[in-house]
């Protein structure tokens, strides 16, 4: 009986050994956790070759890092509408489907959209992004630009309340942004007085008219308002009788305008990277609308400010704030 129980004991041992070991593969696996046993990859659209286009995506680059997020390819449009056929169709031909592609610029958001609807696409650094219609079920985004309600909570905090605002744009273009301005400048206590034009030959004709009616000049991401000659005459007129001007683009304040609000280009792209891993983590979200920067800046000229006798003292130095030249 002894020798029975012992042999029927090693018998047991031996079997509790056999199924750990064959168990031992399966019971891995489970714990490993999923973000590990499949990784997840990306395809990254560039329309064109860019400094802030760059920047951006070096921080996705850095934000898919330890989220077992992979950069399958990045590709680059060269800012040809010609070239961006020839991709879309190169990536049909090819099998290998990504789980998320993140296009950068307006001709890869556009292109991307109208290519690709059944796989989570993210869009950023696409100025004005209402007006190309970028919806979608699969689509997320990124605005490039500081929320109106963003911009004058600065511009409270430099001129005070019950000031007269000037904006000049082209309804065709930018009439959302003048209807949701209009209703959060009275928040704000400001006074909205705006000019409406067709064309950008009627920029300077339209900026006389408002000139001694004002006390800044609001300059709004509108590509009628915003040309070579036309930003030339606004900075000009509205130096010319001391009037601050404001802006969304750190760009127009190297050209003369006094203060602008902005994104940060690397914090756009670290933002896509986390919305990249919500939506790569939760396939039933396919998106997540689109959102506002996470993080802003504030980019001050300083000639500007003397010519129009501004002082700057009062603006706070911090990691955020940046004074040009």
């Amino acid at each position: 009986m002894v020798h029975k129980y012992r042999n029927t004991f090693r018998y047991r041992n031996f079997t509790v050994v056999l199924w750990f070991i064959l168990s031992l593969p399966s019971q891995i696996l489970y714990h490993i956790p999923k973000t590990i046993a499949a990784e997840n990859t990306v395809l990254i659209i560039r329309s064109q070759s860019i400094a802030a286009y760059n920047e951006a995506i070096k921080g996705f680059e850095e934000g898919c890092k330890g989220k077992n997020i992979s950069i399958q390819a990045l590709y680059d449009l060269k800012g040809n509408l010609e070239e961006g056929k020839k991709v879309i169709r190169d990536l049909k031909e090819n099998k290998t489907k990504p789980d998320l592609i993140l296009a950068v610029g307006i001709l890869a958001a556009t292109i991307v959209k109208d290519q690709f609807t059944d796989i989570p696409i993210i869009f950023c650094m696409v100025i004005n992004h209402e007006r190309f219609n970028l919806q979608g079920a699969n689509i997320t985004g990124i605005s490039s630009e500081a929320s109106v309600e963003n911009q004058f909570t600065v511009l409270k905090e430099f001129l005070g309340t019950h000031k007269n605002i000037g904006v000049i744009y082209d309804p065709m273009k930018t009439k959302e942004i003048i209807s949701e301005a209009s209703r959060i400048a009275k928040k704000f206590e400001f006074n909205l007085i705006t000019a409406q034009i067709r064309s950008d030959r009627e920029v300077a004709f339209a900026l006389n008219t408002m000139l001694k009616k004002i006390d800044a000049l609001w300059i709004i991401p509108d590509g009628t308002v915003i040309t070579k000659e036309s930003l030339e005459a606004l900075l000009k007129g509205a130096q010319k009788q001391h009037l601050p001007t404001f802006c969304t683009s750190s760009a127009i304040v190297k050209a003369g305008a006094l203060i602008s609000v902005s994104t940060d280009y690397i914090h756009t792209g670290i933002q896509a990277a986390k919305m990249a891993q919500t939506l790569l983590n939760s396939p039933e979200v396919i998106s997540l609308g689109v959102q506002q920067p996470d993080k802003l800046k504030l980019t001050l000229n300083t000639q500007t400010a003397e010519k129009i006798g501004i002082d700057l003292a009062s603006i706070q130095m911090g990691p955020d704030v940046v004074f040009y030249p």
